[in-house]
């Protein structure tokens, strides 16, 4: 049986293509994974001429039946590129696009893909791998727009989302048929060889619709096909982190990538009991401040929890809202934050900035909630991508601060500012309270300084000054970051080839 092969640029830790290789070789269909280009913070660069000759010619060598993208908005002219290259070199081959984007806007597709996965694609692509094998049309398939050579295109509904995530098996690290195309050259293997780092997902879905994020869009398309955030056993989540300890033995730390750590409190006594016997690695964690309990967040220290990714956006409680569509509350940030202080479980704050929706006050506000939370903390500081069809990009359209030119899919902002760096032109003002809230989380900066420099009007207008110190207190903090992950052992090749470079540098 000829292969379905699948493709995904920029994703290196892509746990959807893993998944989806390991569903199709549970069912007999060979699926080899190709990596094309790793992702490298703010410093995104497209194949070479030469990268690309190689993708031709691994194309050539496995002849797969089906080529499968999975993929999102950045990457869409590429993906364009990628396939055109398939029809040349393999005219015969029925090419599917899926991941965010296609789901989002599957009309883009049209007269490139031969079929679009819109949602969820397990089923889909055992159901289009089995057709294209035996030589049937793929009509019918639900999730699937299928383009027709006239230019008709079958819209097939949804079908319901998988309730039961432990009927999933998952992308063992080692155990898939995988390769990577980057720095010149083809490499046969995971790229992820010696990351020290094990993402995974506890479960599907996320039970808040932030306006800048995808789920949002993903609950329209799935309305009344089950439920949304699912969840697996605990039983589950053990077997595949064993799996990976047996895979990879430097393995140092977990990390659970569920948009929001949320699980019943059964699940967390039995993670609880489960966990420390069977895996007893450290692991982190993303929570949403309005879904965390005191006492879970010291079972799970309790059971090796070490840090915690926390998403702010915004200081105003009315801008969260209107801007974010987030419920959120400073009152419960900060009693969360000092949670974490006295447990003693470090912290990352998500902030995201150049939104320019945000007034003076709504700056100066996140700046002074940032220096009421207890220290040592980390920032990840965001610049606003915008991203098609979201809540966002109807705001800022209606309110004519964008233009369609400048959402990602048309736009690559995220190529070199999808992490903030204070270097990025903007406005004299953003510049000057980026550079302040970059100081607010290093705890040698007095925080009575940070407050005075904030009534500065000179250095608002030309805010020079305040940027370069903020760059030299960023480099000595990420220089005790580096440090630290040095003596834990997880500096592996992986993360300096993804960190290491004065572009990719990032606002701790």
């Amino acid at each position: 049986m000829r292969p379905t092969l699948l493709i995904t640029p920029f994703g290196f830790q892509n746990q959807g293509v893993r998944l989806l290789a390991a569903v199709l070789e549970q069912a007999g269909i060979p699926a080899p994974v190709l990596y094309v280009k790793g992702w490298r913070n703010n410093d995104v660069q497209l194949p070479t001429e030469q990268e690309l000759d190689l993708f031709d010619a691994y194309l050539t060598e496995r002849a797969p039946a089906v080529v499968g993208f999975g993929f999102g908005t950045p990457y869409v002219s590429l993906v364009r590129q990628l396939t055109a290259r398939v029809r040349r070199v393999l005219p015969d081959a029925h090419v599917v696009w899926g991941g965010v984007h296609p789901t989002i806007m599957p009309e883009l597709g049209v007269g490139h893909a031969d079929s679009i996965c819109v949602g969820e694609g397990e089923g889909p692509m055992v159901d289009l791998s089995r057709a294209v094998a035996s030589g049937s049309p793929p009509d019918g398939i639900p999730n699937l727009w299928i383009c027709r050579p006239d230019g008709e295109v079958q819209r097939n509904p949804p079908r319901p989302l998988i309730q039961d995530l432990d009927d999933l098996p998952w992308g063992s690290l080692g155990q898939l048929d995988t390769a990577f195309i980057d720095d010149g050259a083809l490499t046969r293997g995971d790229p992820q060889e010696d990351n020290a780092l094990y993402r995974i997902f506890a479960s599907r879905g996320c039970p808040y619709g932030c306006a800048f994020c995808y789920n949002s869009q993903y609950r329209e398309i799935y309305s009344g096909l089950g439920k949304y955030h699912r969840v697996r056993s605990v039983e589950s989540v053990m077997v595949e982190l064993e799996q990976a300890k047996r895979d990879r033995p430097g393995l140092r730390t977990v990390r659970f990538d569920d948009d929001t750590f949320v699980f019943p409190r059964a699940w967390l006594e039995a993670f609880a009991r489960e966990y420390p016997r069977r895996v007893g690695l450290p692991f982190d964690i993303l929570l949403n401040p309005m879904a965390s309990k005191e006492e879970n967040l010291r079972l799970l220290r309790d059971t090796g929890l070490i840090h915690v990714q926390v998403g702010i956006q915004g200081a105003s409680e009315e801008e969260v809202e209107r801007q974010y569509a987030r419920k959120g509350s400073n009152q419960r940030l900060l009693e969360l934050a000092r949670q974490l202080h006295d447990l003693g479980v470090a912290v990352t704050y998500d902030v995201i900035l150049d939104n320019p929706l945000d007034t003076r006050a709504e700056k100066q506000a996140m700046l002074d909630l940032l220096l009421q939370l207890p220290r040592p903390f980390n920032l990840f500081i965001y610049s606003l991508v915008v991203f098609p069809r979201s809540q966002t990009a109807r705001t800022l359209l209606a309110e004519g601060l964008i233009t369609e030119q400048e959402i990602e899919g048309v736009a690559t902002k995220s190529f070199e500012q999808f992490r903030l760096t204070l270097d990025y032109p903007r406005p004299a003002e953003d510049t000057f309270y980026a550079s302040l809230i970059s100081l607010a989380s290093k705890g040698f900066v007095p925080r009575a300084a940070l407050r005075a420099l904030s009534r500065s009007e000179q250095l608002r207008r030309s805010p020079t000054p305040v940027r370069l110190a903020a760059e030299a207190a960023n480099f000595v903090k990420l220089g005790q970051v580096g440090l630290n992950m040095l003596r834990r052992g997880e500096l592996s090749r992986f993360k300096l080839k993804e960190y290491a470079s004065y572009r990719r540098r990032l606002i701790q």
